[in-house]
């Protein structure tokens, strides 16, 4: 490296492998020869160091149980899986301490600094830095889990109606992404997303009354997570949960599936392309919101919303997304394995 990166002094939470893939981003970014090669690193340089300021920050704050009494008030796990338990979509964050608000601020700062490193790359790097490129989108794919895993697990914590077993599995899961050390079994959810999303990428689905075991089938021979595939192939599966399936793997909601069903019926065709289900819809070709994990992250947000519109509602179709009913399967195996 011709000069120290600003990351060596810098207290931004990046772990031993983001700091090696900044290393080497920052030294290729060096040696690039790009006309504004030194506005660029400074442009870095201060990213990491407001991230760094970020960090900081948060130790101001205790752990969330560290501090577990107040006057004759005493805080711990059960307590708060009594209080999230009262929240909702629209005043969650009313429910949670400061320290997560931070957390979140830190992983989006961390994910908008390997999106600026992505786009340097593209703009500055050559094909011989393909191998960083992609450690660059494994890195920004990895803050994308972790929001998400976050968001999963609140849902599951303001489930009334979720075994409060497992809502206490999701609190603790959700307390160690707050105190900024997520657990062996949240990290352990992360590769299930990804090998789901990243199976879905490659399916081209078409779109029929019949969605089951073939679909599944594709989605196991693409690299799906084995988990997700074994619940939604389950023979006790509920109609919402086969929706929910269905939204993921055709991307449109089970509204419109059902206008769909109704136009193969009255013209007694069995599927149509995806291309002919977005003309009969009128739906535009859905764009990519920049980076392939954003886009996954904008596509499940699509699906959460629709799904919280129907609880709210009280409307016909799925009231979570797959994503969420995976999670509950997660933690019902968990629990399961804890009892044995």
């Amino acid at each position: 490296m011709n000069a120290p990166g600003p990351f060596e002094q810098s207290s931004a939470p990046l772990g031993a492998e983001e700091r090696r893939t900044l290393e080497q981003a920052w030294q290729a970014l060096q040696e690039s020869g790009h006309p504004q090669q030194e506005e660029l690193l400074d442009l870095v340089a201060r990213h990491v160091e407001r991230s760094g300021e970020l960090s900081s920050a948060l130790h101001a704050f205790p752990l969330v149980f560290e501090e577990q009494t107040l006057g004759r008030r005493r805080r711990d796990l059960d307590t708060l899986v009594d209080l999230l338990e009262k929240a909702s979509d629209a005043d969650f964050d009313l429910f949670q301490p400061t320290r997560a608000s931070i957390v979140r601020a830190l992983v989006l700062a961390r994910l908008n600094l390997w999106r600026l490193l992505r786009y340097l790359a593209d703009e500055c790097f050559g094909e011989d830095h393909a191998e960083l490129q992609e450690a660059i989108d494994a890195r920004l794919h990895a803050c994308v889990y972790e929001k998400l895993t976050e968001e999963l697990l609140a849902s599951v914590c303001m489930e009334s109606g979720v075994a409060r077993t497992l809502r206490r599995l999701a609190t603790a899961d959700l307390v160690s992404l707050w105190d900024d050390s997520p657990s062996e079994q949240v990290r352990a959810f992360f590769p299930l997303l990804e090998a789901t999303w990243e199976a879905r990428r490659r399916l081209r689905v078409s779109v029929g009354t019949l969605l089951g075991v073939s679909e599944i089938m594709r989605l196991l021979q693409a690299g799906c997570a084995q988990e997700f595939v074994a619940y939604f192939s389950r023979t006790r599966l509920s109609k919402d949960e086969g929706m929910a399936f269905q939204e993921f793997l055709i991307g449109v909601s089970s509204e419109q599936l059902h206008s769909l069903e109704q136009l193969l019926e009255d013209t007694g065709r069995y599927s149509l392309s995806p291309e002919e289900a977005e003309e009969a819809l009128g739906l535009e070709k859905r764009r990519e919101q920049g980076h392939l994990g954003v886009s996954a992250y904008h596509f499940y947000r699509e699906r959460y919303l629709q799904a919280a519109a129907r609880r709210i509602r009280n409307l016909p179709g799925p009231k979570h997304t797959a994503e969420e009913y995976m999670l509950l399967y997660y933690l019902e195996n968990r629990a399961a394995a804890a009892q044995a």
